[in-house]
């Protein structure tokens, strides 16, 4: 990858598009916004494929990210509470959940990058339609 640093912002082209980052909201994605996107990116589509190759028809996913920085150190990111909400037709017992809560905290790359520096959870509801 390549970027070009701006007077209030960083840019790149990906395939996708261009992307910038700024600590000013007004200029780009703040970095901590993109961080978190990324590990939610990676978990939720995990969560998915998991879902699917257990034959388990999902009706919609949604994932909420909670984080504790800390102001002291540089405003660190300390903590991140993943919490996927899940519509289905389907029973998922407690232990079910939290087997797929770790497949997805195991497997996630992006977790894994990081995991050894923050504490990250990630669990699973059920919600009805």
């Amino acid at each position: 990858m390549k970027f070009t640093i701006n007077k209030d912002s960083v840019t790149t082209d990906t395939t996708f598009g261009n992307l910038s980052v700024s600590t000013n909201e007004e200029e780009g994605y703040r970095p901590f916004q993109l961080f978190i996107a990324s590990l939610a990116g990676c978990s939720g589509t995990l969560l998915r494929t998991i879902f699917t190759k257990k034959r388990m028809d999902i009706t919609h996913i949604e994932l909420e990210a909670d984080y504790v920085r800390n102001h002291d150190k540089a405003n660190r990111i300390e903590e991140i509470h993943f919490t996927a909400l899940v519509q289905t037709d389907h029973t998922l017992t407690e232990k079910q959940a939290e087997r797929i809560s770790q497949l997805v905290l195991t497997n996630c790359g992006m977790i894994q990058s990081v995991i050894s520096s923050m504490e990250i959870t990630f669990s699973i509801q059920l919600v009805d339609d």
